[in-house]
């Protein structure tokens, strides 16, 4: 789902507000219960989702050295808590039949934007790593990973300015909405795609290359859990738009599959780093080591493989 898939319902809310809940015939609307229940789950979804979160930010912030990987997962953990606060705002408000204010929905907006953009450079500089590790390691900016995490932050914040200001003066209230399927969904998906790919061929079914295990698992899970979350209830959203469909109902099942996007990657860091020893008692600090240290590892072989060379 795409964040203009997530705020489309608040892009008609004022239509929403003049009629409460339509029922209609139709079988694409569900009983109002049956949306209390998704609000519901959302919020119970969202509490662990933002612990998760808010502990990998802790660690990978102030306790794990970094590199330029764990910059990419550091920024993404505070990207996907902050939609999943907002997210937890907007459900609570809906549960007592009252529609958030405009600048909560674009805020969560702008921080699902970021994550999107951050997992198609996590995607794409994996197979950098993965491709051209030499050059990876020897050759690209020292702080690249800052700045590529800055630029998606600000690139973003740009588009809810926008997305902000063509609510405000054009009468068409999907316009925006459609724009903005077409500038993330359009351009990011279609790369996580191309990219998830490349990894998968390059690192599994290339026998040499399963060494690089965690950090590989780490992307790819990620990169696998965004694309079953995002694709349908971006289709949903295209269909409202481009065949006039009212398919608002189901677009409350694009709130749970953000959450559940924003929620999965801390279990994933978790059941990746963990030993496999049953008895085994566990540190969430060595954990993520565990599982980022891999990048360290690689670049000292690089610069091995480097002096070799020369």
């Amino acid at each position: 789902m795409t964040d203009a898939n997530i705020g489309s319902l608040a892009f008609r809310y004022p239509e929403h507000n003049q009629t409460e809940v339509i029922h209609s015939k139709s079988s694409m609307y569900e009983p109002e219960y049956q949306k209390k229940v998704i609000y519901s789950l959302i919020i119970l979804i969202c509490i662990p989702g933002i612990i998760g979160n808010g502990i990998i930010i802790r660690l990978l912030g102030f306790k794990i050295k970094k590199n330029s990987f764990t910059v990419y997962i550091l920024n993404l953990a505070v990207a996907d808590s902050g939609t999943l606060v907002f997210l937890f705002l907007m459900e609570i408000l809906y549960l007592i039949k009252s529609f958030p204010p405009l600048i909560i929905t674009e805020c969560m907006i702008s921080t699902y934007c970021t994550g999107q953009i951050l997992l198609t450079i996590i995607s794409i500089d994996r197979c950098l790593a993965l491709f051209f590790p030499i050059w990876y390691r020897c050759h690209q900016p020292a702080y690249l990973s800052t700045i590529l995490c800055a630029f998606s932050w600000l690139v973003s914040l740009l588009l809810c300015v926008i997305h902000y200001v063509l609510f405000g003066v054009n009468l068409t209230r999907n316009f925006p909405s459609f724009y903005h399927i077409l500038i993330c969904s359009s351009i990011c998906i279609p790369l996580m795609v191309v990219s998830s790919l490349a990894l998968f061929i390059k690192g599994y079914l290339q026998s040499q290359m399963q060494k690089r295990g965690k950090l590989l698992k780490v992307a790819l899970l990620a990169l696998f859990f965004f694309l079953i979350f995002s694709i349908p209830p971006s289709a949903i959203y295209l269909s409202d738009v481009l065949f006039k469909h009212n398919y608002d109902n189901l677009i409350t099942y694009g709130y749970l599959c953000a959450c559940l996007n924003s929620s999965v990657n801390p279990l994933i860091y978790f059941l990746l780093g963990r030993k496999k020893e049953h008895h085994s008692t566990y540190n969430l600090n060595t954990i993520l080591q565990r599982v980022f240290k891999e990048e360290d590892e690689n670049e000292k072989q690089a610069e091995v493989q480097v002096d070799i060379q020369s």
